[in-house]
């Protein structure tokens, strides 16, 4: 388990959109001048490699990304997708070092904790640093809790896990992917023991919007209605990637809360020292 979290990194937690919206109207200047500043040094055609610390792997590292040309109209030439393209040597992004960083800011070695997507890179770190993983893969036409080959098949609508199984709950860019997602969220608060958190990560609205940016939905015969054109991301078990039906917005919060958690935040953490370049993206903490 790594050492107490780092110094230098600036945590800002919010409950609702209100406060978000007050906490920047408040500080806008300083959010003005971190995004100008993170998006020049992004504005290059060569890699980007910054050197730094690694606050996960405690080592002295180089966090690098490839800019991508800018599409008409950006204000910049090239940027870099911060939150899932800057890695540390050690191979993991800022989202899932965000995401490690949560847990281990909030939990213990031995707590129990479900990871969703058996194939994903992150469960691997997991496995080896807690003590007590779960770990599952969606595939259809399998029964819940269902194994195979050693990996456990579940619907994160319809788990098989007891009532309050579990400490800690990831699930990191899987809800987008599921046509009604509500289910889902009633499952992990279900299967949570009271005081556990769900931490959460998803395609992000974020600023001053509050609904869903909604791209597809499944018709009641099964069908898929694109609202906007189709944008497929990648996943391990399909090569050819997986739909995405939507870009979450503040509302999240408040659907976590009407599912059975008590406490729901958005958490942003930026310390450049240690990879961490914007404060734009959050992972979503839901208490039970």
């Amino acid at each position: 388990m790594p050492q107490p979290p780092p110094n230098g990194l600036l945590r800002l937690s919010f409950q609702t959109h209100q406060e978000y919206r007050a906490y920047w109207a408040e500080h806008a200047k300083m959010g003005g001048q971190i995004w100008l500043w993170h998006e020049n040094l992004g504005n290059r055609e060569q890699p980007l490699k910054l050197p730094g610390i690694c606050d996960i792997c405690e080592r002295q590292t180089e966090f690098s990304a490839l800019p991508a040309k800018a599409p008409p109209g950006a204000p910049f030439e090239f940027s870099v997708q911060w939150w899932s393209r800057l890695a540390c040597s050690c191979k993991k992004s800022t989202l899932d070092r965000t995401v490690m960083r949560t847990l281990l800011d909030g939990g213990k070695r031995e707590d129990r904790i479900y990871h969703v997507g058996h194939l994903s890179p992150f469960r691997l770190w997991l496995s080896e640093t807690m003590l007590n993983v779960v770990s599952s893969q969606y595939e259809e036409g399998r029964r819940p809790g269902e194994i195979s080959n050693g990996i456990r098949f579940e619907d994160l609508s319809e788990l098989s896990f007891s009532d309050g199984e579990f400490d800690t709950i990831i699930c990191m860019e899987i809800l987008e992917h599921l046509p009604d997602y509500q289910p889902g969220l009633r499952e992990m608060a279900r299967t949570l023991r009271q005081g556990g958190r769900a931490i959460l990560s998803f395609p992000w609205m974020g600023g001053k919007h509050y609904e869903h940016f909604t791209r597809a939905e499944q018709l009641p015969d099964g069908a898929i209605k694109h609202i906007h054109p189709p944008e497929y991301h990648g996943d391990p078990a399909k090569s050819h990637g997986i739909l995405s039906y939507r870009v979450f917005g503040w509302k999240i919060l408040d659907e976590l809360r009407l599912a059975g958690f008590t406490k729901v935040s958005a958490n942003f953490v930026f310390g450049p020292l240690h990879g961490y370049m914007q404060i734009l993206n959050p992972v979503i903490v839901a208490v039970r």
